[in-house]
Formats: C-alpha cells, structure tokens, sequence
C-alpha cells in the first residue's frame, strides 16, 4: 500500500490462539471506514499457535503487518510498539479475544470526522463468557462532560472498543509502560489532562469477552493501589490538593458500588464524595450534576440495602442521603 489508510486497527496479543481466529473473522469483515484500512498486531512473544496464525492471516490480507517482540513486553509497552507504525490519523484498538460488529470502524470513524474536538470515541458493549454466550449488554455513558466527571472515580471508556485520534495519543506519549493495569484509565486520564475530549456511542458494537481469571481478578494488592493512583490524581488535580483526611479508595469504592463496604469505609467515602460534589456545584452544568446526584443516590441506597439490620443507625443515614441526593436541585 502506498497511499496512508483512514484506519489503523491495533492490538497486541500474546497466546491467543483459542479466540484469535474469531477476531481475525470479525475485524477482516470490517467494512472500509472510508479511506482504506490497515492492521497493526504485535505479537508479544506468544509460545502458541499465535504467530502461525498471523502468519496466515498476513499471507491472505496484505493489510495486515505483524510485529513480533522478542520477549513479553506487556500490553501498553507492545501497543506503544504498534503505534510507532500506525500510519492513518485514526487508531482502533482491538483485543485478540473479543469480536466486532462489521461497521464498527465505519461508524467510529464517521462520528470523529464529523466532530473535531473528539480525541477518542468508544462504544456500548455485550459482555460475553469464554464460551462467546451473552451475559449481559453495557449500555455506556454517554457526553463529554459527564465522562470528564467521572473519570474521578471510574473509566467510562471501553478501551477494545475505543478510537482514538493519532496525533492525540502521540502527544500524550502513548501508554505509561508503568500501568501493567488500568492502561486505559490511564490513558484517559492524561488525554483529558491535556484538554481532550471523549465520549461513547450507545450501540453495542464489541462483543466483549470476560474470563474468570483476567487481570483484573487477579492483580492483587499492588495492581489496585497502581488502578486507584489514576483516580487519585484526577482528584487531586479537582479539589486543589488531598486534605490529609481524604480516602481516595473508599470514596471510589462507594461510587463505583461493587461489593459491601464497611462502616468506617462507608463514612470516609461519604466525606470524599461530598468534598468533591462541592466542587462539582460551583464548577459544573446541570447535566453533571445531574448524573452526579442520581450515581450518589444509587450508591447510597445500594450500600444502605446491603448493610440491612447489622447496622440500622448507618443505614437510615444512607437512605436519607440518598433521598437527599434525589432530590436536591
């Protein structure tokens, strides 16, 4: 090819070979997103049959290049490896499990055209087991504005499912090598840093696969402070500096309302969250604080149903900030 093509799609994988075939179908059906479409995997030093799948997807598609680390190098450092190759302004990124709907290039690469202050753009998502059965369809946030708010306390991009312009992800430096975990929040994060702007699509154009012993599961101790140490800059940066008594873990574990918290995590993330609504009252629109009020009032009540009769007084307490946070204007 001489000419530069619209799209680079690129993803790094390593011993992907039980789902690699799938997604090699789903992204050589993309449809051209207008202007040509190249491929750019690194293979970091996969011991399957990766690289001879590559090879054979090379040999019939001249679109695709493959790169091949010569020892594991990770995920940010192996697309930091890619992305020096990419050569359209729009870069999709593409995990070696999931699968593709055929115009999500099309579409993404559609609405970026049509909007230039867009640095990134992902998309709604259909949660699959390992076996590709449906678990559940993730319908994102959506607006710029309420994704800039809430990268406080959660990433509000599907980072396989995300386009992202060339010339942002450069200037940013391209991944923090440093981020073995939450790469994407990372990412986020400092492209917003910089004044970028993203969003989602509603539709759910990746079939998103989940495994029982992901990175996530697994990462530990170590893996949870470096995910929570993205957050804790962006609130830092917001609120001018952490007063000494601001609990960044709990006051995203609150909002994020995954799990049981205790009390005394409970009350601290009480504090955080409404040091930073605050801010928020005095420096938002009303479509933030909007979402803010109704994501406070879910997490309140969720915490409050959880803590049931073992602890009534703090319950109560949670039911009536909830209310409040339902109905404050």
């Amino acid at each position: 090819m001489t000419d530069d093509p619209a799209v680079s799609v690129l993803m790094a994988v390593r011993d992907g070979a039980v789902h690699l075939p799938e997604t090699i179908a789903s992204l050589r059906a993309q449809a051209d997103p207008g202007g040509g479409l190249e491929f750019v995997v690194v293979d970091d030093a996969s011991t399957d049959a990766t690289p001879a799948l590559l090879a054979a997807w090379a040999e019939a598609d001249p679109r695709l290049r493959v790169l091949a680390a010569p020892a594991p190098m990770g995920l940010a450092a192996a697309l930091n490896l890619g992305l020096g190759h990419v050569r359209a302004p729009l870069v999709a990124r593409a995990d070696g499990d999931d699968l593709y709907a055929p115009d999500r290039l099309l579409r993404q690469a559609a609405a970026l055209r049509a909007d230039p202050r867009l640095d990134a753009l992902s998309c709604g998502c259909v949660r699959i087991d390992e076996a590709g059965n449906e678990l559940a369809r993730m319908a994102p946030v959506t607006g710029p504005d309420r994704i800039r708010f809430r990268t406080l306390y959660t990433s509000s991009l599907l980072h396989p499912g995300a386009m992202i312009r060339t010339a942002a992800l450069r200037a940013v430096g391209g991944y923090d090598a440093g981020y073995w975990t939450a790469q994407d929040s990372d990412l986020w994060a400092r492209l917003l840093a910089a004044g970028g702007c993203l969003d989602n699509l509603l539709e759910p154009l990746v079939r998103y696969r989940v495994h029982a012993t992901s990175l996530t599961a697994k990462r530990g101790a170590a893996g949870r402070a470096l995910s929570l140490s993205v957050p804790e800059r962006v609130q830092s940066a917001y609120l001018d500096g952490l007063p000494p008594d601001h609990d960044v873990a709990a006051t995203v574990d609150l909002w994020q309302g995954y799990r049981p918290l205790a009390p005394e995590a409970i009350r601290a993330g009480l504090a955080g969250m409404e040091r930073i609504a605050a801010v928020a009252r005095r420096r938002e629109g009303p479509e933030v604080l909007a979402d803010m009020r109704a994501t406070m009032g879910r997490a309140f009540w969720r915490q409050a149903r959880w803590l049931g009769r073992r602890r009534p007084a703090l319950a109560v307490l949670l039911v009536g900030y909830a209310v409040r946070a339902r109905i404050l204007r």
